[in-house]
């Protein structure tokens, strides 16, 4: 198992410095042709851009707390109330970029009424992503606590 615990969080850290390469260098990159491409948004380029780097922050957060999640489940810390407040900070994180992406998109759509279709699918799959991860979060965080309950219980009997 521990080794297991390994490969995730080198895939985690796998992620997060692919995550922020690309949205350092490809990002802008991006941002630049699509302004080139269509002129009629070219001033959402840097906008876009200060969207999508200060959402990424949350991103970060989260996988340092899925991090620690998983040094929990290695250290035979998984059922504590520690792994459950990690994963109800999980689900407030996640919520957040959900709303966060909820006002991008009511903002690009309705008041700058720009709404190109590639920008309207992006934020709602990142909404719809959140909206998951929000929902397993508080569930893990359920169950956890059910785990914990029955654990204490069975530690007083003999």
């Amino acid at each position: 198992m521990d080794k297991y615990i390994r490969m995730f969080k080198w895939l985690l850290l796998i992620i997060g410095g692919s995550t922020f390469v690309l949205s350092v260098t490809l990002l802008p990159e991006m941002a630049s042709w699509a302004a080139w491409r269509f002129p009629e948004i070219a001033y959402l380029e840097y906008p876009m851009l200060i969207f999508v780097w200060a959402t990424l922050i949350g991103f970060y957060y989260i996988i340092i707390l899925v991090f620690n999640i998983c040094s929990n489940v290695q250290s035979d810390k998984a059922f504590t109330f520690s792994t459950v407040k990690l994963f109800d900070t999980i689900a407030v994180v996640a919520m957040g970029e959900l709303i966060a992406y909820m006002i991008g998109f009511i903002v690009l759509a309705i008041w700058l009424m720009e709404a190109h279709p590639s920008f309207v699918f992006i934020l709602f799959l990142v909404a719809f992503v959140c909206l998951m991860l929000f929902g397993f979060c508080k569930v893990m965080k359920h169950l956890l606590l059910r785990v914990i309950d029955i654990k204490e219980e069975n530690d007083y009997t003999i």
